[in-house]
């Protein structure tokens, strides 16, 4: 029996950017304006005194042509991290994003939208960046579709599975600690080598975008939470 084509349906480019949220190429008003009441509820979740907010940045695949069914509005709230004057900076901005993703379901035009505070010193990879209170673009993309080795995506996602599956079942801290570095690192030395369109990015993208990414992090934390009731008992 062949093989399920996991590529299909996950990964896609178009001709246009998403119509939904651009006119063209200029950002539709309503979005942007819900994109910043959104990012400014954010700020004053984050009850950090004295905020520094350097700009508000829209990445990812709804801001170039590669975007699908699963792609939602990846809302980047700069700053410097330095500013925070903390040693945990990263992780304390990495929990409160995932808090506050996790008790908020907020959608617009059908996408969810995903909230993160980038560090002005560590911008990650995208071939479009606009700029939100700016309201123009910083980085605008080309329409320049890629070619993509399906197999070679095909066969990463499978590894990946096999691999999540087998660490879950396992229930080992550890290994899924391990498992979720590993997989962190090799999606950006992907993005570092070969961009967007590399086979390590793409396999993630789907990998998240049929749950698997999930299903990790909450056998670990529920891992953690039956090694803290043994410990209580």
């Amino acid at each position: 029996m062949r093989a399920k084509d996991l590529v299909k349906g996950n990964i896609a480019y178009h001709k246009e950017l998403n119509p939904h949220v651009w006119d063209d190429t200029d950002l539709r008003v309503d979005v942007r304006y819900k994109l910043l009441e959104i990012a400014k509820r954010f700020i004053e979740y984050l009850e950090v005194p004295n905020f520094k907010l350097k700009d508000v940045i829209l990445r990812g695949s709804l801001v170039n042509y590669n975007y699908t069914q699963y792609s939602d509005f990846d809302l980047h709230l700069v700053t410097n991290y330095d500013d925070l004057d903390c040693d945990i900076t990263e992780q304390f901005y990495m929990a409160k994003k995932r808090i506050w993703n996790d008790e908020h379901d907020i959608t617009i035009k059908g996408y969810e939208v995903e909230l993160y505070v980038e560090d002005i010193n560590e911008p990650p990879v995208s071939a479009g960046t606009y700029s939100l209170l700016k309201g123009e673009w910083l980085k605008q993309p080309s329409y320049d579709p890629p070619s993509i080795d399906n197999s070679a995506v095909n066969h990463k996602v499978r590894d990946l599975i096999t691999q999540i599956n087998r660490a879950i079942k396992s229930g080992d801290v550890a290994d899924l600690d391990r498992l979720k570095d590993k997989i962190k690192a090799m999606r950006q030395a992907g993005l570092d080598a070969h961009g967007e369109f590399s086979t390590e990015n793409l396999a993630f993208k789907i990998i998240r975008n049929k749950g698997y990414m999930d299903k990790l992090y909450k056998a670990k934390n529920a891992k953690f939470d039956q090694i803290g009731r043994a410990h209580v008992w």
